[in-house]
């Protein structure tokens, strides 16, 4: 059964609630329905086919016991042609049909199966004794139950296969030796019937089956849409909507994260950085531009970082208003203020206008850098403190600075 529908999934949806919903004698989908429901049942409907034949060959040659039981004179004939006909092609359609042929050929070879041993059983009427002719004749109502209940040929299939059945019954009728016309009119009405009573219940069984689908593929969508919301929700709980970058808490995640590997390493645990980025004069901007411009600031601003970030390996999160911190694993003090310097250079030169305080006309920020040496047991909020605190520095040295905490000591100060 198929899994992932993609863009089709809310299409297949809308039409699996139509077709619920459609009159009870329709066994048709719409045209992408149809597809899902033989692309999905495919496979088990060829199972069910191949097996079904098996079944109905073993039960059609165990009538040559009966054959020889009775001691019909063609028994010798009768069994050249169930084993040498009708057995070998019933096996090798079987076989074909579990190969998965298309949908049209699947259902047509196992007709076909049908028809050539209700030919056969036609047959046979005409070479055994008299007394037995019609009891054998009544073969063909098995045949047909067999084809439209066991076997399940699909509803149009069942259909063709009953009326070819029925005019190889009308023929076998009117060839000689001929039955009176009574016994004839008694047995087409007993053989009509047996159609009329299978078809109805090869009718019920597809459209049950057909209904069991749709309410399966209808509770698997809604599953998917579901699992895909919680996704996106998930993925919201995680994320600034505003800038989509991670926000504090997947930052607490992800230091989580690198303080236990810290933690469990077996030799000298690696160090991290943190930069704590501040946009300059950011209240006046709002004052200046208003809200939404400060909100595309924003945007422009994280573009840039999310930039200077190492894929896979760095975090850039949104801290809060107009702050940001990234956590760089793996990288010392000396490495952390260099990214810092180019992060501060970068922003200035995109030439943000900034007309309501910022210097040269045009956005900059300050960066306060901290790292954690390798020995030093500290936690995480320690190192953003003292990133912190950096920054505040740089912004007493007249914003669009970078600034970087003293080496902390083997006593994490």
């Amino acid at each position: 059964m198929s899994g992932d529908w993609g863009d089709d999934g809310a299409d297949l949806l809308t039409f699996a609630d139509r077709a619920l919903a459609a009159p009870g004698w329709r066994l048709t989908f719409p045209p992408p329905l149809e597809d899902a429901f033989e692309r999905d049942t495919s496979r088990d409907r060829c199972r069910q086919l191949a097996s079904s034949l098996l079944l109905g060959v073993l039960l059609y040659d165990s009538f040559i016991l009966d054959d020889v039981i009775l001691n019909f004179s063609h028994a010798r004939e009768m069994a050249w042609v169930q084993l040498g006909i009708v057995t070998p092609l019933g096996l090798l359609f079987a076989a074909y049909i579990w190969r998965e042929p298309p949908k049209f050929r699947r259902e047509v070879a196992a007709a076909l199966v049908t028809l050539v041993a209700a030919a056969s059983v036609a047959y046979f009427t005409h070479i055994v004794p008299a007394p037995v002719r019609l009891p054998v004749m009544f073969g063909l109502i098995v045949i047909i139950a067999f084809a439209n209940t066991v076997l399940h040929l699909r509803f149009g299939y069942a259909l063709a296969g009953s009326l070819g059945t029925l005019a190889i019954f009308i023929a076998a009728m009117r060839a000689p030796p001929m039955l009176g016309w009574p016994i004839a009119t008694y047995t087409t009405m007993l053989v009509g019937a047996a159609i009329v009573l299978t078809l109805v219940a090869n009718h019920r069984l597809e459209r049950q089956l057909r209904r069991s689908y749709l309410f399966g593929l209808r509770e698997r969508l809604l599953g998917i849409g579901l699992s895909e919301t919680n996704r996106q929700l998930e993925r919201l709980s995680y994320h600034d909507p505003l800038t989509g970058l991670p926000n504090r808490r997947m930052l607490a995640a992800r230091l989580a994260e690198l303080w236990d590997a810290r933690a469990d390493a077996a030799m000298a645990p690696a160090p991290v950085g943190v930069l704590v980025i501040d946009i300059d004069f950011f209240k006046m901007y709002n004052d200046h531009y208003g809200h939404p411009a400060g909100d595309a600031c924003l945007r422009a601003v994280a573009t840039l970082l999310r930039q200077h970030m190492r894929a896979g390996i760095d975090l850039i999160t949104r801290y809060g208003g107009e702050e940001f911190l990234a956590v760089l694993p793996g990288l010392d003090l000396d490495a952390c203020e260099g990214i810092a310097e180019r992060i501060r250079t970068a922003v200035a030169a995109a030439r943000l206008p900034h007309q309501g305080r910022g210097q040269d006309g045009v956005v900059t920020v300050s960066i306060g850098v901290a790292a954690v040496s390798p020995q030093l047991a500290v936690n995480p909020s320690d190192v953003i403190t003292r990133a912190d605190a950096a920054l505040y520095r740089a912004k007493q040295a007249g914003r669009n600075a970078v600034r970087a905490a003293p080496v902390m000591s083997a006593e994490g100060h």
